[in-house]
């Protein structure tokens, strides 16, 4: 099975998941993104401030794009910009909850002065 099958078969997995939630490709990343980094959170039992769970969230996007951008040539997915774009849709929140986490935990143990 070469790695273009798979992207294939990935993208009809990631289309029909859209049209079963009815969101855009565009907001199932942001969901996806948030609810990967709960679950990891919650499964390797690390607070939200932990590098952990974001860093998993960001390898796992970043598998997900590289598998997008090997898809045939003429796909939508096939593209570095795109890629991009997902990349930030997924990952903003999870930063944004790690940062807020961490400036919460530090203010709490008065690490600040």
């Amino acid at each position: 099975m070469t790695l273009e099958h798979i992207a294939e078969i990935w993208g009809g997995w990631k289309h029909q998941a859209e049209l079963f939630v009815g969101l855009s490709a565009d907001a199932m990343h942001v969901h996806v993104g948030v609810t990967l980094l709960l679950l990891i959170a919650l499964l390797t039992r690390k607070r939200m401030d932990h590098w952990l769970p974001w860093l998993s969230v960001l390898i796992i996007e970043c598998c997900n794009e590289f598998i997008d951008l090997n898809q045939a040539q003429g796909s939508i997915e096939n593209n570095w910009p795109a890629s991009q774009h997902d990349i930030l849709n997924t990952m903003f929140l999870p930063t944004a909850i790690m940062i807020y986490a961490r400036v919460k935990r530090f203010e709490a143990v008065g690490a600040w002065g």
